[in-house]
């Protein structure tokens, strides 16, 4: 776990339960949603999801063009100025409708490595101790994450995923994504 309590922050506690790589800051930032207030960090509802993938992908950019994520305030419109970026740097053009394509594409295929190692749904969750013990002091004080609210907040980050109740790739959504291959080697 990183040095974020999930407790008290309800998107990045989603963020955790669905990370490919375990519960990491560094790959979701979904507490930067909770933490700049824009959404109630103490509260779930459906839109989280969403919110949580969209802060999955823009991890992805940095990670994937190796960027420093403490430059990441540093953007206006992340999408077309990473882009721009992009092709000044390499000389190959890139559009932003590209580059998020290709963020999607890159989480699809870590879940896709994932569940052809053996992962299951009930490996998107949180350690008990979020779910029971609360948070004993500070502004977060008695905090914790309701097993129905994050059950709630893992389905509607599936359903923004495009993926099936189980937490699944549908073999629709590979081949959208341009990714047949994989489709295929999974058995979908």
């Amino acid at each position: 776990m990183s040095g974020y309590d999930p407790r008290g922050l309800q998107t990045f506690a989603l963020g955790c339960a669905v990370g490919t790589r375990g519960p990491c800051h560094n790959r979701s930032l979904a507490y930067e949603a909770d933490i700049r207030g824009e959404v109630d960090r103490f509260t779930a509802d459906q839109g989280r999801g969403k919110v949580a993938k969209e802060k999955e992908e823009f991890a992805a950019v940095f990670d994937t063009l190796m960027l420093c994520k403490f430059i990441r305030g540093c953007f206006t419109d992340l999408y077309p100025e990473v882009a721009r970026l992009y092709t000044l740097t390499t000389g190959i053009e890139m559009t932003a409708e590209e580059l998020e394509l290709t963020m999607e594409r890159i989480c699809n295929l870590k879940k896709a490595f994932n569940i052809r190692q053996g992962w299951t749904k009930a490996d998107d969750w949180l350690p008990p101790r979020f779910l029971k013990d609360p948070i004993p002091a500070g502004a977060s004080k008695g905090c914790v994450v309701k097993p129905e609210d994050l059950q709630m907040m893992i389905e509607s980050y599936y359903e923004a995923r495009g993926w099936t109740a189980e937490g699944l790739i549908p073999k629709e959504k590979l081949v959208q994504l341009g990714m047949a291959d994989i489709a295929e080697e999974m058995g979908c």
